[in-house]
């Protein structure tokens, strides 16, 4: 999973969790909003009550002949006022839920109850409003509440979604370079741009790295191509002695064995230098990719070449090439060797008997999908990863070769631009896949 999906992953979780607490604690705490309102109002309304009593006296409010007990209703009966004269002491101010009978019926009503004295008389003064009332208010607070939780969440998932899909850019960005990069020798890159210090120091620390392997394998390229070329002339020397060794006629047979065996070792000790010098040559830029080359006639010219090989072994070939596929700008002697090699390597590590299939088809893209594949024992997993680096043999069972024939078709497919992959199994044996770019 991508840090950027388990960021998003995250802000989910975190948004998902803080809702549900809130859903849960939001009727209690609206309940508990709209119950602290409904007890202000009536300590508001009972300190006009108080005011309005100082000012034109207790019995004002009582009816005439009743100096006990008087209580009023507004209009709905959802709200009263209750006045009475007690003679018993009572407690402080109280204010909680109480039940009272309405039109026959009992109904909760929130009271306030206060003690006063006027006039040396002792009266409980109390302000209720009824529960239903104060349940239509909470019903309207908690839906609000709701709504208004549900966007606040929804927005802020949307915003933070947004800005960590901006803030991880510059990671993307690095992502890109890395893996743009198709050998050791990537184009420069300019500064990332970001002000992340963290993204900046990433991307600096990576160029520095790829600058060092660069520099190393500049070094490492270098001593091969020089070692091979100081190494091939002793050879051909060599060569040279034994053949004319072999010319002697007093030689003996023994010795004349071994001369053949030696040179036999020379050859394929020049072979192998040759290899190397070619992908040397080639990870240098040092041939020219001027030519616009037929993919077909070059495969056909291979298969041709390597005739004898196929019958040797009663392979068979299944042609399946659709339309014209065509390599420009290339070079068509190393088109040649990459062909050469993949075809070799399908003869080589082949069951006797079996197959070599070549297909291709357009793609949508312009370019081209050609597949090589035989029938042979499959490569083990473990070594696929590898199959394309030098001096790499996967079957030790082969005689022949040193392990750099597909190290050669990796670097004239990267001086070309072609992706490579290889895939093997026991059912269908192994595939070298490759999607030629479209012609230039």
């Amino acid at each position: 999973m991508k840090l950027q999906q388990k960021l998003v992953l995250l802000t989910t979780l975190s948004k998902g969790l803080m809702a549900a607490v809130l859903l849960l604690i939001l009727p209690w705490l609206v309940q508990t909003l709209v119950l602290r309102h409904t007890d202000e109002a009536l300590r508001t309304e009972l300190r006009q009550v108080q005011t309005r009593i100082e000012q034109v006296g207790i019995f004002e409010f009582l009816p005439q002949n009743q100096t006990q007990r008087r209580t009023h209703y507004d209009l709905l009966q959802d709200e009263f006022i209750d006045l009475q004269a007690v003679t018993a002491k009572m407690p402080p101010d109280t204010i909680g839920t109480f039940p009272r009978q309405r039109q026959g019926s009992e109904v909760d009503f929130r009271v306030l109850r206060h003690t006063a004295t006027y006039q040396g008389l002792r009266y409980i003064i109390e302000i209720g409003k009824s529960i239903e009332s104060v349940q239509e208010v909470y019903e309207l607070l908690r839906n609000l509440a709701v709504y208004a939780l549900v966007f606040a969440v929804l927005t802020t998932l949307l915003l933070e979604l947004g800005v960590i899909g901006y803030l991880l850019r510059p990671f993307d960005h690095i992502v890109e370079r890395l893996r743009a990069v198709q050998g050791p020798t990537p184009l420069a890159a300019p500064p990332l741009r970001t002000s992340t210090s963290d993204f900046q120091y990433l991307d600096a620390s990576i160029q520095q790295m790829l600058l060092k392997i660069q520099s190393v394998f500049e070094q490492e390229r270098q001593f091969i191509a020089t070692a091979s070329h100081e190494l091939l002339t002793p050879i051909s020397l060599l060569q040279n002695r034994f053949e004319n060794m072999l010319r002697a006629e007093n030689l003996p047979e023994e010795a004349e064995t071994q001369l053949v065996t030696s040179q036999k070792t020379l050859q394929r000790m020049t072979v192998t230098l040759r290899t190397l010098l070619l992908i040397s040559r080639v990870e240098n830029n040092q041939f020219a990719r001027t030519e616009r080359v037929a993919v077909r006639g070059v495969v056909t010219e291979v298969a041709e070449e390597l005739e004898d090989r196929i019958n040797d072994s009663a392979l068979t070939i299944r042609w399946s090439l659709s339309g014209e596929p065509t390599l420009a700008p290339a070079n068509r002697s190393l088109i040649f060797t990459l062909f050469f090699n993949l075809l070799s390597n399908a003869i080589k590590y082949n069951q006797y008997g079996g197959q070599i299939e070549l297909t291709g088809q357009p793609t949508p893209d312009g370019g081209y999908r050609l597949r090589i594949s035989n029938t042979g024992k499959p490569i083990p997993a473990e070594h696929l990863p590898f199959v394309f680096d030098r001096f790499r043999r996967f079957d030790e069972d082969a005689a022949e070769g040193y392990g750099l024939g597909l190290a050669a078709v990796r670097s004239i497919a990267q001086l070309h631009h072609i992706p490579i992959q290889v895939k093997s199994d026991l059912q269908h044996g192994t595939e070298f896949s490759m999607h030629l770019p479209p012609a230039a």
